[in-house]
C-alpha cells in the first residue's frame, strides 16, 4: 500500500525516516516521497495533496511545539468542524510528545514525534496492530 511521509518542523529527518520505515517494514508500505513543511499552510496543502494520491499519511515532527504552529494545534483546528471516524492519542512512553492517529473513512493520518527512538516506541505499541488491520482492508 502506498503512503506519504511529511516532515513538519522536524529534526533528525534521515534517522526518523529510517526508524519509521524499519518499524513498519512488515506491513509492505511503499513510501512514495518524503516531503517537508515549515509553515502550517504548507503542511495543510501537502496533506491534502497526499490524500489525493494515497490513503495513509505520516507526519513526523512539530509535536513538541506547543505554540499555534505545533502539529497538535493544527490538527485540532482542522478537526474543529467535523469529528473523524477514529481519533486516538498515541501514548509516548519516552517523552510528553504523544502521537496522534486520525482516520476518516479509508484515509489514515498518523502524527509522530521527530525522535527516532520515540517513533519506534510508539509504533511498537497498539498502533502496530491498528496499522496491520488498516492495511489489510
Amino acid at each position: 500500500m502506498n503512503c506519504e511521509l511529511i516532515f513538519y518542523l522536524a529534526t533528525k529527518t534521515n534517522l526518523c525516516e529510517k526508524s519509521l520505515k524499519n518499524s513498519v517494514k512488515y506491513l509492505d508500505l511503499n513510501f512514495r516521497t518524503a516531503l517537508f513543511a515549515t509553515e502550517p499552510e504548507v503542511l495543510g496543502k501537502l496533506i491534502i495533496d497526499a490524500f489525493e494520491k494515497t490513503n495513509i499519511v505520516f507526519i513526523v515532527g512539530g509535536l513538541d511545539n506547543s505554540e499555534k504552529n505545533g502539529t497538535e494545534n493544527i490538527l485540532s483546528k482542522a478537526l474543529a468542524n467535523k469529528l473523524p471516524d477514529d481519533l486516538k492519542k498515541l501514548k509516548n512512553p519516552v517523552s510528553d510528545a504523544d502521537g496522534y492517529l486520525v482516520r476518516q473513512g479509508g484515509q489514515l493520518l498518523i502524527a509522530l514525534p521527530d525522535k527516532p527512538e520515540e517513533i519506534e516506541e510508539i509504533l511498537s505499541g497498539p498502533l502496530n496492530n491498528y496499522l496491520e488491520n488498516f492495511t489489510e482492508l
